[in-house]
């Protein structure tokens, strides 16, 4: 009788089954990996490579648009092009699409990708009309951001993508805050997942 019993729990108590994945954190060559541990069976590695995503170095936390130098008129259709996939980003950026441990980095990351977007989508209209970004971004004044009137379109392309960019971003840090870093691990703690980042640099 007890080998019997002994049998059906064999059948009936699941395996626990813990899987390692080894997922880079950026496109391309990668200067980081995340190795992350976890039971298959509670969930799965489509979403694991996919809540990867959120990490704090990860594909989500690092901006698509590039560098401009020398205002060239010929950059216009690859920054719409950066502004297209940003506008992708934030919108894929759903807390609904993720488990609600992950809100708080959900929303952090739409709010940083939504400052790019807006940061890129002036420096398009600067590109194309001269004028110059606005002085207010989401109830922030940015007045002191704002860059001084120059004869030269040079200087004035150095100021807005280089002197103005970055004074926008230290201006708005403090709204923005820093990465949720307590509400990920707590996340990670919730589905039982462990992870080790790797370096790829020697």
């Amino acid at each position: 009788m007890h080998r019997v019993l002994l049998i059906l729990l064999a059948i009936v108590v699941p395996v626990r089954a813990q899987v390692t994945l080894r997922i880079p954190l950026e496109p391309g060559e990668p200067e980081e990996i995340v190795v992350v541990t976890f039971n298959d069976n509670r969930i799965s590695a489509a979403d694991v490579k996919r809540w990867t995503l959120l990490h704090e170095n990860g594909f989500y936390s690092t901006p698509v648009v590039g560098s401009y130098p020398g205002c060239k008129t010929s950059y216009i259709p690859k920054l719409e092009g950066d502004i297209q996939k940003t506008q992708q980003l934030v919108d894929d950026l759903d807390s609904s699409k993720y488990p609600p441990e992950l809100s708080d980095v959900v929303a952090y990351l739409k709010n940083t990708q939504s400052l790019w977007l807006w940061q890129a989508e002036q420096e398009l209209e600067f590109l194309k009309t001269g004028q110059p970004p606005d002085i207010e971004y989401n109830g922030i004044d940015l007045g002191k951001c704002q860059p001084p009137i120059t004869q030269s379109r040079q200087q004035a392309c150095h100021q807005v993508f280089f002197q103005w960019h970055n004074c926008v971003t230290n201006a708005t840090q403090k709204q923005l805050g820093s990465y949720p870093r307590q509400a990920w691990k707590t996340f990670l703690d919730a589905y039982g997942m462990r992870e080790v980042v790797e370096s790829t640099v020697n």
